[in-house]
């Protein structure tokens, strides 16, 4: 599997994380683990994915939209498949699109239907692509055409509910509602529509991916090494971890999981004007 990454222009860097290209020469089968909201463009060969609860396959022309997930998910790539990717952070959900997050959390959808007409071309622009520079440029183009600058968002929300759950530390969810002004249900109802959950499963989910982060990238051996206090017990920890990363610890220590450590490792090698590119 080749993997890698690509910075989108300046103005857009706080919407969408990171470009990714994926190509994949031999037939693969792996886990997806939870991730935040993606743009995925099927640009040659097949992909296969149960995110929406049974196996669906998408060949090349395939443009889909997966809202932020809370699950893993199985993901086959067929011989010389090809994808490329935009990793969409909360604010770019916000500015980009015009439903909330918990609507297409957990699926995946053709991305034309939310697209205003204006983008459309470059949508085609990004297939037809030479090569994965002018991808790239295509792709800032689409996003770029995509923003609703009218849109009210609540930034100061924004801000402090990423700044909470992509600290490696385990924040609990008492933390947040007390620094937060709003009440408890405001706090819910915000999440939903811009992180796709109510903030106690939002707050499972980012705990859990930053176990596993610090297993691939400190190359530990034992996963007691990164399990916190906040977990109740030694089984709470292990069935959180794998209802997010798709793995028990120790499966994700021996394991090879070629997708999920070749795109962490490759991670580190870019620069990150958004907290995500490194953890959703």
């Amino acid at each position: 599997m080749q993997f890698q990454y690509f910075r989108p222009q300046s103005k857009i860097r706080q919407l969408v994380s990171s470009y990714y290209n994926v190509t994949v020469p031999d037939d693969i089968s792996d886990i997806m683990r939870a991730e935040i909201a993606n743009i995925r463009f099927v640009i040659r060969g097949r992909v296969a994915t149960d995110i929406n609860g049974v196996e669906e396959e998408y060949g090349p022309g395939a443009t889909l939209l997966c809202g932020p997930t809370y699950q893993w998910s199985n993901v086959r790539f067929a011989p010389g498949a090809q994808v490329f990717g935009a990793a969409i952070t909360p604010m770019g959900w916000a500015r980009l699109f015009d439903v909330g997050a918990d609507q297409l959390a957990n699926r995946l959808v053709p991305l034309e239907a939310y697209v205003p007409e204006p983008g459309l071309p470059h949508i085609q622009d990004i297939f037809h692509a030479s090569d994965e520079e002018h991808r790239v440029e295509a792709a800032d183009k689409l996003f770029a055409a995509m923003v609703d600058p009218a849109r009210r968002i609540d930034e100061d929300f924004l801000d402090q509910v990423t700044a909470w759950i992509t600290s490696p530390d385990p924040n609990e969810l008492n933390v947040l509602i007390s620094e937060m002004r709003l009440s408890p249900r405001q706090v819910e109802r915000l999440c939903k529509k811009y992180f796709g959950s109510a903030p106690k499963l939002l707050h499972r989910k980012f705990r859990a991916l930053h176990s596993a982060n610090r297993l691939t990238w400190q190359e530990l051996t034992d996963w007691q090494d990164i399990a916190t206090t906040a977990y109740s017990d030694q089984s709470h920890f292990i069935r959180e971890f794998k209802q997010f990363n798709g793995r028990t610890p120790s499966e994700f220590i021996k394991g090879a999981h070629i997708l999920v450590r070749t795109t962490l490792e490759q991670r580190l090698q870019i620069d990150h004007e958004s907290p995500f590119s490194l953890i959703g």
